[in-house]
């Protein structure tokens, strides 16, 4: 018999998550949103045919989309060695605790765009038996990078235009989702230069090519502007990061607006990791110590709010930005992923809907997801997150989730998780 379920919420988000319906029901059936009415419309017996679940004074929201995560890695400043010195089932274990965290935390979709593979596809394969708990997964497995490269510890090391496209066939094979890239070196990773690129346009390209052919999305880590041109010539589909640091260390950042419009005019979705940024300065002003500056961009720093502006004028070329954390990496914790929409607001003047929009139905519809999940709409699956308060009002209450559902099953109740 189909689970026939009902979920009651003193405000409920509606289709495009610009509004609330107040004193509403989401109708669930077989993990399936089948409607969203007035709960005065309910039938007096209603709990003769569903089983019901009164969640009170919650604002009910699709689950939370985080496009971007590193699962076996610790969210500490000791990430690097840990996950350099680590054995593959201490690293299995810490992976089956963050994508735990990060469910109850209201993500109900999790991309991770770089772990190992004996770490990410057997986590996954562990999810989808039901023998873990954690978020619907797509999965990169590791990324491809140069020998020696940004993440290269847990990456497919590939030089050459024929390396990279078979590295791309490789993760095919073994199940990945979709193709994680190093266009640049990362701040992450001693041996490689942000400022520098790793692979020119061409094999950036090839690699998109292959991705497309095998049905597969590729998104390409960028820091350096002209990694950013590399990847909007060769098509790549996500963006992640996207900043313009100069190639020359002694200068700052080399911004150019004409690449960012044709960013926006090719549909590409940028990563822009800003929930990062924002959880790393609240920290500080909280008395952290800053985190050392990597060695490439150490001469010449680039302030916070410099990084802002190139990302604010990309927006204002219409650029479209997609809710990525960058799960596991130094200051971004796997419960933490609302600061996404917590630093649309506060950076780019995002209205609170409109972070809420960018975390859930944009996020999904970059993923390809829409007709899956993102939004509280009939025929999606029934994945929803509550929180006390109005995030409408004030976008800090998305931190504080009560409530979760997963494909029609309540896994966090009234604050208190179920798995």
């Amino acid at each position: 018999m189909p689970d026939r379920i009902v979920f009651k919420a003193r405000r409920v988000a509606n289709q495009d998550a610009s509004g609330w319906r107040p004193d509403h029901a989401v109708l669930v059936n077989d993990g399936r949103i089948e409607g969203v009415i007035p709960q005065s419309q309910l039938p007096a017996d209603i709990e003769s045919s569903r089983r019901v679940y009164d969640l009170g004074d919650v604002s009910l929201l699709p689950g939370l989309i985080d496009v971007h995560a590193h699962m076996h890695c610790s969210a500490t400043a000791d990430a690097y060695r840990l996950v350099t010195t680590e054995p593959v089932d201490q690293l299995l274990l810490r992976a089956a605790t963050n994508i735990r965290r990060s469910l109850l935390s209201g993500v109900t979709t999790l991309r991770d765009l770089g772990s190992r593979n004996e770490v990410a596809f057997p986590v996954r394969d562990a999810v989808r038996a039901g023998t873990i708990p954690g978020p619907r997964l797509l999965l990169t497995g590791t990324p491809v990078t140069t020998t020696a490269g940004h993440c290269h510890m847990f990456g497919s090391e590939a030089d050459t235009l024929e390396q990279v496209v078979t590295a791309v066939r490789r993760q095919k094979k073994l199940g990945a989702d979709c193709i994680k890239i190093m266009a640049t070196g990362g701040m992450f990773t001693p041996t490689a230069n942000p400022r520098s690129v790793q692979y020119p346009a061409e094999i950036l390209a090839a690699a998109a090519r292959e991705a497309e052919r095998l049905g597969m999305q590729i998104a390409a880590h960028t820091l350096s502007a002209q990694g950013v041109r590399n990847c909007v010539q060769a098509g790549i589909h996500h963006l992640v990061h996207a900043r313009w640091y100069h190639r020359d260390p002694q200068k700052g950042l080399d911004y150019d607006p004409v690449t960012a419009e044709r960013i926006a005019k090719n549909g590409q979705y940028v990563d822009c990791t800003f929930g990062h940024m924002l959880i790393g300065t609240e920290r500080e002003k909280a008395g952290a110590a800053p985190l050392k500056p990597h060695w490439s961009v150490a001469s010449t720093p680039v302030s916070n709010e410099e990084h802002v502006e190139n990302a604010r004028d990309m927006r204002r070329h219409g650029v479209v930005f997609i809710t990525g954390l960058d799960m596991g990496m130094s200051t971004a914790p796997f419960d933490q992923s609302s600061a996404n929409a917590r630093a649309l607001v506060r950076y780019f003047d995002y209205s609170p809907w409109e972070a809420i929009q960018a975390s859930t139905i944009v996020s999904s519809r970059a993923l390809g997801l829409a007709a899956v999940t993102g939004a509280l709409k009939p025929g999606l699956s029934a994945e929803l997150m509550s929180v006390r308060g109005d995030p409408a009002r004030d976008i800090d209450a998305l931190t504080g989730c009560v409530d979760v559902v997963l494909e029609g099953r309540p896994v966090k109740l009234g604050g208190t998780p179920l798995v």
